[in-house]
């Protein structure tokens, strides 16, 4: 495999839901999202009742006020899931296609080299927010990374690729790949 040390994003391994996963109440949206809406939070708790879900392993920033107790419960769960849940794994890209309102969305998950990221208004780093951060989530989210046994990111990333060559030949070339996965997200997300 390549040095991916001079990009911003390279290969992973990503550890999927086994097939016995609903996964419909496994996905979740982008902890960000909803954030003055805990009733949406609340819902997405009902719907998945009973079921592993990826709600139990980030923090929703409206339950931001519920502190280090949250933390500890999602470390742990981490531990549980890697172990019961997070059976499948597969290692380099995986390609993405959504269908959302606006019509088909492709994209590709990845890591991002966090070395390579600054949310500083003044930014000229290969990874930089087209938005601004919010600095009191900040803290939590690092709480959490630090005892973390795995990672479940949520960031989404514009490349200005003006010739099309990192997302639209792999997408042309989605017929040969295996289907990992196709559901509908929960409560329209």
């Amino acid at each position: 495999m390549r040095d991916f040390a001079m990009y911003a994003i390279g290969p992973a391994k990503f550890l999927l839901p086994n097939e016995s996963i609903d996964m419909e109440k496994w996905a979740v949206i982008a902890c960000d999202q909803f954030t003055s809406q805990p009733d949406y939070w609340e819902n997405v708790r009902r719907v998945r009742q009973g079921s592993p879900s990826a709600l139990d392993i980030v923090y929703p920033e409206a339950w931001l006020d519920q502190g280090s107790r949250r933390i500890a419960q999602i470390n742990a769960q981490m531990e549980i899931y890697a172990q019961t849940v997070l059976t499948r794994e597969v290692e380099g890209f995986i390609l993405v296609e959504r269908e959302t309102s606006d019509g088909l969305r492709i994209g590709l998950l990845s890591v991002v080299d966090l070395e390579k990221y600054d949310f500083s208004l003044e930014s000229k780093s290969a990874v930089r927010p087209t938005e601004g951060t919010v600095a009191e989530r900040v803290p939590p989210r690092v709480q959490i990374r630090s005892g973390a046994s795995l990672e479940a990111g949520h960031v989404l990333l514009l490349a200005d690729d003006r010739q099309c060559t990192l997302i639209e030949p792999v997408y042309v070339a989605r017929d040969q790949m295996p289907l990992l996965y196709d559901f509908q997200l929960m409560l329209g997300g």
